[in-house]
């Protein structure tokens, strides 16, 4: 392929290996009553598999972000898409709970060297106002797993039953490791780094203001965008009785919300800026936890409405502080995504798991937990944009 043709190539397949991520909880939420069911485990434990997967997930990036720079790209990519594999067809065949939390932490750690290596290779092969393109193309993939994931998982278990789920997470697995076979390593051995100069490259970033708010930030998005596939199919299924399909459709709706928004950035990125945009997104974020209180006890059309408000506000937010973030340290870029990715994941873990030990009933619990989040993303928000407006202040003063 021709260098053009070939940062085409690789910014179709950053967003597909990106997109795994965003599948990796939304396929299978439908079932988690019913794999509670099968194994005779309480609410909170099934619900479990989903902070299993976020803390595996998070050290997954931290390791193969190691690996993406001083190893090379494709040396870790290729074992985390083997390692998802494995995961998937253990899970398939897990006649415990037990197993399924470990198949689970196996598919999360593994997907941490997807995002890790999707990112990388777009910093490495792709720059100008096209790199700012594809990360919202890496935002809107992310999103379109929690669009239609759930619609299918539940029809999936409804037919089948949950372990197809598995089937299904095993075969994009393979799909995605074949296409990965047409990459080239973008990292030269010349800029390969020491394990040591990589930890050391760690600290530094680590002691960034702005990225950790940047995570801090992107930590409660995450955890405001999977508050309705922990609570949700038990709200649906177990308090009104309907069947996974209902939840399905309904995390369907909640999924487009964030998809209409991250496409709605993509066109309003060109005329204002992204920090006008990151607070608009807030402003949404507002509404949306307010609008549940509007009808008493559980309301799903308003409860509904809230939480597709919520998501469309995250779109506008999200692959901004992304982009800024991945910014801050380009000569870092597999050490920057993954620490990144690393702090995000442990607090949309610690968010997920505390939802999951809420008692979330009706509308002003799921209220209360969008607050509470809203509260945590504009403090981090505020940490993130002031540093740069401070700089400006100084540049202007005489």
């Amino acid at each position: 392929m021709t260098p053009r043709r070939y940062e085409t190539y690789v910014i179709a397949l950053a967003p597909l290996l990106n997109s795994l991520s965003g599948i990796a909880i939304d396929l299978y939420a439908p079932s988690l009553p019913a794999i509670g069911r099968e194994f005779g485990v309480p609410v909170a434990t099934a619900q479990a598999t989903i902070t299993v997967t976020l803390a595996a997930y998070a050290a997954g990036q931290i390791a193969f972000g190691l690996a993406a720079d001083c190893l090379g790209r494709l040396r870790a990519l290729f074992p985390g898409l083997a390692l998802f594999l494995a995961g998937s067809l253990l899970a398939v065949a897990a006649p415990s709970i037990e197993l399924l939390m470990l198949a689970r932490a196996m598919q999360g750690f593994a997907i941490g060297a997807c995002q890790v290596v999707a990112r990388a290779l777009l910093v490495d092969n792709v720059s100008g106002e096209r790199f700012y393109a594809a990360v919202v193309y890496l935002s809107l993939a992310w999103g379109l797993g929690p669009v239609v994931a759930p619609f299918v998982g539940g029809y999936v278990q409804e037919w089948a039953g949950w372990r197809w789920n598995f089937v299904l997470y095993a075969a994009y697995g393979a799909l995605l490791l074949a296409a990965s076979l047409g990459l080239r390593e973008s990292l030269p051995a010349a800029r390969r780094m020491r394990v040591r100069d990589a930890l050391a490259g760690y600290a530094r970033i680590a002691a960034s203001g702005r990225f950790l708010c940047a995570a801090l930030a992107l930590g409660a998005s995450l955890a405001a965008f999977l508050a309705w596939n922990v609570a949700g199919p038990y709200l649906v299924q177990d308090e009104l009785g309907r069947p996974p399909s209902d939840f399905g459709a309904t995390a369907l709706a909640a999924g487009a919300a964030y998809l209409a928004g991250t496409l709605l950035n993509r066109l309003l990125i060109r005329r204002y800026r992204a920090d006008a945009l990151i607070l608009a997104g807030l402003g949404l974020f507002a509404a949306g936890a307010a609008l549940p209180l509007a009808a008493p006890g559980l309301h799903l059309a308003w409860l509904l409405g809230g939480v597709a408000l919520v998501n469309f506000g995250q779109g506008l937010l999200f692959s901004n502080v992304v982009a800024k973030t991945l910014m801050l340290f380009p000569d870092r870029a597999g050490a920057s995504a993954s620490l990144f990715g690393c702090l995000m994941m442990i607090c949309g873990a610690a968010g997920s798991a505390a939802i999951g030990q809420a008692p979330i009933r009706g509308n002003a619990a799921m209220a209360a937990v969008f607050a509470a989040l809203l509260l945590v993303q504009a403090g981090a928000v505020a940490g993130l944009l002031r540093p740069r407006r401070r700089a400006g202040a100084a540049r202007a003063a005489p």
